[in-house]
Formats: C-alpha cells, sequence, structure tokens
C-alpha cells in the first residue's frame, strides 16, 4: 500500500477541484482521523474557502463524532439548479439540520447537549448533494473520503422552523424523496443516530477542539434520513418532510 502523507493527499483533492479531474488513489493506504483533518486544513488554505457547515457522523467515540466541512460557497437554498457538469456523480440524502444562533468558543468545559439546544436558532430541511474528488469515490477507504470533505459536495436548505422545533423528533420523522416526479423513497428516517443533539454537542466540541469553533450561522447536519441515493444528470429533487419542510434541487444538463 502507499501511504501519502496529508499534504500529498491535500494536492491530489485541490487539483481534482480545480480541474475536474477525478484523483485515482490506486493502492493509497488509510490514514488517520488526525490526518484526515490536517487534509481539510490543507485544501481550504489552499483554496481560501470559508467553512459554512458542518456535516457530522458518529465514531467510535460517541463524545468525538467526525466533523466534515462544508463550504459557504456550496451552501444553496431551496430550488437551486446545480449543473450537472460541476459533479463527478450525483448521489442525494434527505436530512434534518440545525442552524446556531451563538457562538461556541473553545471552553475549559465541554459544551453539553442542553447547551446545544439552547444555541440552535432554527431546525431546517435539508438534501445534502454528495459527490466525490477520486476515482471510485463510494468505494473507497472512509478515511479517504472523510478526507474528501465527507464526499460532500453541496447541501440546499429549505424554509426554517423558528418556532416549536423542540418537539419534532429528528430521529423519526416521515420523508419522502420524488424524482422527476417519481417516488424514490418513502418512509419513516431511517436514520441511525438516537440523539441528534448529542451528537451536535460532541461536533462542537471537537470543532472548537480543533481550532474551528462553531459560530453563530453556522450549520451542522445532522446525518441522512434515507440513505444515499444516486441520479443521473437531468434529475429534479423533491423532499417532503412535513413537520419540518420541503427542499427542491435541479441538475440540469448545459
Amino acid at each position: 500500500m502507499r501511504q501519502l502523507s496529508p499534504a500529498d493527499i491535500a494536492s491530489h483533492l485541490v487539483r481534482a477541484r480545480r480541474d475536474h479531474v477525478a484523483w485515482q488513489p490506486g493502492d493509497t493506504a488509510a490514514i488517520s482521523i488526525a490526518e484526515a483533518y490536517a487534509v481539510h486544513d490543507l485544501v481550504t488554505a489552499e483554496l481560501g474557502l470559508a467553512i459554512g457547515a458542518w456535516k457530522t457522523s458518529p465514531l467510535d467515540d460517541p463524545k468525538a463524532p467526525f466533523a466534515g466541512q462544508i463550504y459557504a460557497r456550496d451552501i444553496y437554498g431551496t430550488g437551486a439548479e446545480i449543473p450537472a457538469s460541476e459533479l463527478f456523480m450525483i448521489g442525494i440524502e434527505g436530512e434534518i439540520a440545525f442552524r446556531f444562533g451563538q457562538d461556541f468558543p473553545a471552553s475549559k468545559a465541554p459544551y453539553g447537549r442542553a447547551d446545544i439546544i439552547a444555541g440552535i436558532s432554527e431546525m431546517l430541511p435539508l438534501i445534502e448533494v454528495v459527490d466525490s474528488r477520486m476515482v471510485d469515490g463510494m468505494g473507497q477507504d472512509a478515511s479517504l473520503k472523510m478526507a474528501d470533505n465527507q464526499s460532500n459536495a453541496a447541501i440546499v436548505i429549505g424554509a426554517p422552523v423558528t418556532t416549536g422545533w423542540q418537539t419534532i423528533d429528528a430521529t423519526t420523522q416521515p420523508v419522502t424523496l420524488h424524482v422527476n416526479g417519481a417516488k424514490v423513497y418513502g418512509d419513516v428516517s431511517n436514520s441511525p443516530v438516537a440523539d441528534v443533539f448529542a451528537l451536535m454537542a460532541g461536533t462542537v466540541n471537537v470543532c472548537a477542539a480543533r481550532g474551528h469553533p462553531i459560530a453563530a450561522g453556522q450549520i451542522i447536519t445532522t446525518g441522512s434520513c434515507t440513505g444515499v441515493l444516486f441520479f443521473e444528470p437531468g434529475s429534479q429533487v423533491v423532499m417532503d418532510m412535513p413537520a419540518v419542510g420541503r427542499v427542491e434541487v435541479s441538475f440540469p444538463v448545459a
């Protein structure tokens, strides 16, 4: 196996973004979580982009989930048209996210569940656009996918729920996905996350410890409610969660 440094991997991922040519990892060895975060920092610095949201995923330690960065430029409102030519693949996940109304600076004591709930300003229905800057991206080692912004291309957010969101169970919501008018998913959320607020508390603490504290206005996504589904260029996607909202996105062919 080839052992590449974070700088090597970051260079490949930056080139893939700039030239729109997917990187072929070949027999690249798995990397550590710390190395995946180092790749994030290097890619972000090289591209000169601001972080607007975080994609959280549980790891072995429930208090330290993975915090995948999402660039502010890649946050869209419902009805967005994202040219298919800008993507290597078109993956979709229906999700619920939360926006924060306060900063969470580094603190001697870790933030807890109650702190997170108190800091939330709104709940958001959300479609995540999944993509990879690697050849056979979904088949690559999980650590390489983490390094590649956890396979995120964009998020598309619907109208916010600003009142009463505390009574909405984010783990058991009915959700439907329609693509080009045909229903492709209709069920109760299949998210494996039992407590999204505890998960976000871990994410906030990880970000603070890494020197990237969550700031007011930033968003944390809480994981897929639908699993990832892949579609062809030209697709129009609509997600409905009756208690949370509706989101639409299309991928026109140039």
